[in-house]
């Protein structure tokens, strides 16, 4: 469709403006001859317009009847989440070949690290380990590593373990450190990594170092995950499960049965593009400068209620009405309570189809930051977006003069 605003006095000249419904940018084409600030001021507008009306398309998929049906589909999902649950699903990169759409797993044995918990000590009485040089080996998997600690005399307890603990995480071995703190107590906790390949211990070579501070007292030994897929024993280290050639990641979190299948991911793709789209209309505020800022403070102030309200379903927020999603937050929401979610959700986006329905009807005068001091003002400030923006199919922005 083509526009031509015709010039209101001699020294105006043509403005036309057009949209090519084909183009899937959404986009109005302006050439003008005109003033260059009532050119950017209508790109500006433009920009707003259809960023709007992208933002509305997305968000009636995910309100009423629509977005019912939409929540209804069945995600990529475990029917035992104490099980196995769903880590990572990458649906952009799905494998060519036609992939299995249910794994049955039986847990028998989750994977463990082994822990070590020392004695409680006094941490301001003077140190229980030898002052001096006191040497010690620390074992994992079979592999020595001789590690050394100088405890000097007015060395606290707390200072021992802190020296202990230093020397045993610059080792690099996989077994990490950490002191803990209670009423008047002081101990080194030590931690490596699950399986039951990666078992440690250790003892003093000179010195008390190990004997004094309990660090040799394993209260969790290591183990390998042990369980069956479709029928197939599987014996790992630890309890990631990486399926359909890496696309889906599912993590054993107990023992038992449960059922991953795969599915659309067609209310966690929607609300991914609606928070694109909704950086997308929020940077537009935010950045341009032919806008009000008003609506960027606008926009800003519904994106904050919004996160607050919607956080428990993944919503996350930046600066200058910026959002993201946390998918695995989402999904796992979605698996827990469809129905909830697809209120809460609704609820969203009811509140964004009020946004762009106001902003929508006010005239384009009270959207830019000024009014073009030209033979344009009249047309700025009695047009408004064609209506309905968000039906899909009409949409452009007119002008009347």
């Amino acid at each position: 469709m083509d526009f031509s605003l015709s010039p209101l006095d001699s020294t105006s000249r043509t403005l036309s403006i057009y949209w090519d419904p084909a183009s899937s940018t959404r986009n109005i084409t302006i050439n003008a001859s005109s003033p260059g600030d009532a050119a950017a001021q209508l790109d500006a507008l433009n920009n707003l317009y259809a960023r709007a009306y992208q933002m509305m398309s997305l968000a009636d998929q995910l309100s009423g009847t629509e977005g019912q049906a939409n929540f209804s589909q069945s995600p990529t999902q475990s029917s035992n989440t104490d099980v196995a649950k769903i880590t990572y699903f990458d649906k952009t990169h799905y494998p060519v070949q036609t992939p299995e759409s249910q794994f049955q797993f039986q847990v028998q044995q989750i994977a463990q690290n082994q822990v070590n918990q020392g004695s409680s000590l006094n941490p301001d009485s003077s140190a229980a380990v030898n002052t001096g040089i006191n040497t010690f080996t620390l074992t994992v998997g079979g592999t020595g590593y001789n590690l050394e600690v100088t405890i000097n005399s007015s060395d606290t307890n707390a200072t021992a373990l802190s020296k202990i603990a230093q020397a045993i995480d610059a080792a690099n071995t996989g077994v990490t450190s950490a002191i803990v703190r209670g009423d008047n107590t002081v101990q080194l906790n030590l931690s490596g990594r699950t399986g039951e390949a990666q078992a440690f211990s250790l003892a003093d070579l000179s010195g008390n170092a190990v004997s004094a501070t309990g660090v040799n007292n394993s209260t969790q030994a290591s183990a390998d995950a042990k369980f069956l897929m479709n029928g197939t024993v599987n014996i790992q280290a630890g309890n990631a499960v990486s399926l359909l050639d890496g696309h889906l990641q599912v993590n054993l979190t107990g023992p038992g049965a449960a059922t991953v299948t795969t599915g659309p991911e067609v209310a966690v793709d929607l609300m991914q593009s609606l928070t694109e789209s909704m950086n997308s209309f929020g940077a537009l505020l935010a950045g341009n400068p032919y806008l009000t800022p008003a609506l960027s403070t606008a926009w800003s102030d519904l994106v904050k209620q919004g996160v607050g309200i919607f956080s428990n379903y993944g919503l996350e927020g930046g600066s200058q009405g910026q959002v993201g999603l946390d998918t695995l937050k989402f999904a796992g929401a979605l698996q827990q309570d469809t129905a909830g979610t697809a209120r809460a959700i609704d609820g969203l986006a009811s509140g964004l189809q009020k946004f762009v329905r106001g902003l929508t009807s006010y005239p384009a005068g009270a959207l830019v930051t000024s009014i073009p001091t030209s033979s344009y003002q009249a047309a700025y400030a009695s047009s408004t977006a064609s209506l309905p923006w968000w039906q899909g199919g009409i949409g452009g922005f007119s002008i009347t003069a």
